[in-house]
């Protein structure tokens, strides 16, 4: 699989990636119903379409209809003029029947339930890998990931992914490669054929002493859509950035590949 941009846009790339015939969908009615008619041909023809912005748009391009588009869209993080501002968005067209293919769990079905547990299990986001453009190489981008009694009780926890999941508020600690260690309130939201799950970050992100993105302004949404034969997922990140030399291109590296990582080990749970 690989991440090919493809066309300059104003203010933001407009990429796609071609997956080789590994979970990309075909025709969809209800799919073609979400999705924004000038994104759903390179969708189902490519099996992904992603931007990012650092413009300070207000609003999110690719974000698909759901029962949670205007929950989403309300919490969009407040962009300071003097800061650095950062959307990307990734919209994926996931076949179910190539998804259990290459998969593991020996399961003949995906339900929304499966991917409630999926979205759940922060500890299995342990060894996933990104692509460090600082390193020029393939690494792992969380060194331990797990879900945390509170958010001023750091003591570990399992995984609370059982039963549904809407209403759900649960913390973790993820120990980044690049960014050191942080933590999150998880916000989940299910009903019908639909489920969110909000990261808002607690604590403040950076490098070393640098610390650039404060608490409460980074959040990313992982929204799944159950659409019959096929998943449609929607990955965003939204951070407003305190401005450093260099703080521009570490951004947009970085959050951009790490999405990319979220989105290779969703896939490789089914």
């Amino acid at each position: 699989m690989r991440f090919n941009l493809i066309k300059k846009m104003t203010g933001f790339l407009f990429t796609a990636t071609v997956l080789g015939g590994i979970c990309v969908a075909g025709e969809n009615a209800k799919v073609k119903e979400l999705v924004d008619s000038q994104y759903y041909e390179a969708l189902v023809k490519s099996g992904i379409v992603s931007e990012y912005r650092d413009d300070g748009s207000k609003e999110f391009k690719l974000l698909p209809k759901s029962f949670y588009s205007e929950k989403i869209t309300s919490s969009m993080i407040e962009k300071q003029p003097k800061n650095y501002p950062y959307t990307y968005e990734g919209l994926y067209l996931l076949n179910k029947k190539e998804l259990l293919a290459n998969g593991s769990s020996g399961k003949n079905t995906i339900t929304l339930d499966d991917v409630s547990v999926v979205v759940r299990s922060i500890s299995k986001m342990e060894g996933m890998k990104y692509y460090s453009s600082t390193k020029k190489k393939e690494t792992v981008l969380y060194e331990k990931t797990y879900m945390i009694a509170g958010p001023n009780d750091k003591t570990k926890i399992a995984d609370q992914n059982t039963g549904n999941a809407d209403g759900q508020v649960s913390y973790c600690i993820q120990d980044d490669n690049s960014f050191g260690v942080n933590t999150y309130q998880l916000s989940y939201f299910q009903k019908d054929d639909c489920l969110l799950c909000k990261f808002d970050i607690l604590d403040k992100m950076g490098i070393g002493p640098f610390k650039a993105i404060y608490p409460g302004k980074m959040m990313i949404n992982i929204l799944v859509i159950d659409c019959g034969d096929d998943l449609l997922l929607y990955l965003c990140t939204d951070l407003d950035s305190v401005k450093f030399p260099g703080i521009k291109a570490q951004i947009t590296d970085s959050m951009s590949a790490r999405m990319d990582a979220v989105y290779k080990w969703f896939i490789k749970q089914f």
